[in-house]
């Protein structure tokens, strides 16, 4: 791993105080998680370190990585070549990406799911960094796209490993379409493409539809939320 990398995701790792665990378990990660995927914390400061002027201009010198998770995007092989910074506060919408190169799949958690992803050719897709967390404890070969959208590297990266693929992105018209337009495009070119259906009628504790893994998972908890998707994945 190269050097400024290594040197921002160990400090990051290690600002990880009880109000950032806090508020990452009421996200759906797990202590496991936190430390498998060394998940940090900035706030608008960089640990010293020689980084390069693209990644310095792009931060503003750190200042724009405000009050942020720090969650590492990694290749197949587990390199760390990228990063996604996102607020704290769930109150504060946005996100903000960083790659090193563009020229290879780059996601979080990627390389951790690769072995799985070997070993069952079979691989989960989620949208968000945050609907990863309690779909991978019962999931393993799965890792969020970051958007709604199958990037060019990665489709032919699962062509070749990958003859199963469930999709599980956002209930809402962007994540529906994206399903189905992937559906439409490329699902003959997989043993079998299916696109996973929210139950209908579930609704978080304010009585708001829910719209994504991460929200099904906070109505429903781990135990019925696993039995959830052990069921689709086995359909």
């Amino acid at each position: 791993m190269t050097a400024w990398v290594e040197t921002l995701v160990s400090h990051a790792h290690d600002c990880v105080n009880e109000r950032v665990r806090e508020a990452l378990w009421a996200r759906g990660a797990a202590d496991s998680q936190i430390e498998a995927f060394r998940i940090g914390y900035v706030n608008r400061e960089l640990p010293p370190a020689e980084y390069p002027k693209a990644f310095l201009d792009w931060s503003g010198n750190g200042a724009k990585l405000a009050d942020s998770f720090l969650l590492p995007l990694t290749n197949t092989l587990g390199e760390v070549l990228g990063f996604q910074f996102r607020a704290v506060e769930r109150e504060v919408s946005g996100y903000m990406d960083f790659f090193l190169n563009r020229a290879e799949p780059i996601f979080f958690g990627l390389g951790s799911a690769m072995e799985s992803v070997w070993k069952t050719e079979t691989v989960l897709l989620v949208e968000g960094g945050f609907d990863f967390f309690p779909v991978q404890r019962f999931v393993p070969h799965s890792f969020p796209t970051l958007t709604a959208k199958v990037s060019e590297p990665l489709l032919r990266t699962l062509k070749r490993l990958v003859r199963r693929l469930h999709i599980f992105y956002d209930a809402d018209q962007t994540g529906r379409k994206a399903g189905d337009k992937f559906m439409k495009d490329h699902g003959g070119e997989f043993e079998a493409v299916r696109l996973i259906e929210y139950p209908r009628g579930v609704t978080l504790p304010n009585g708001k539809p829910i719209k994504d893994p991460g929200e099904l998972w906070e109505a429903w908890g781990d135990d019925r939320f696993g039995s959830f998707l052990q069921a689709q994945m086995e359909s």
